[in-house]
């Protein structure tokens, strides 16, 4: 494990007490799928359990699927921060 996660995980053992504990959740489950050598499927997200809980709720809602909801989600924090525009969307994307 000699890349950017053990590095990462060095620097997380030394200053253990200044991360939050999601920020400690993530690398660890990163550390668990490498020692596992189960690598991520191309293009997904590994989303905190709370995360997918508001995301599960925000879907069933707006009658989406997970994906569909939290690409509307976001595409709304994209919006609302600048970082997309409306016209950069595709007609299905809307």
């Amino acid at each position: 494990m000699t890349d950017k996660l053990a590095a990462q995980l060095l620097d997380a053992a030394k200053s253990f007490s200044s991360m939050s504990p999601a920020e400690i959740q993530a690398l660890l489950r990163r550390a668990a799928m490498r020692i596992n050598n189960r690598p991520l499927p191309s293009r997904s997200a590994i989303l905190l359990q709370e995360v997918a809980e508001m995301a599960d709720e925000f879907a069933e809602e707006h009658d989406m699927t997970r994906d569909e909801a939290v690409n509307a989600i976001l595409i709304d924090w994209g919006v609302a921060a600048g970082h997309l525009e409306i016209d950069d969307l595709d007609d299905e994307d809307e």
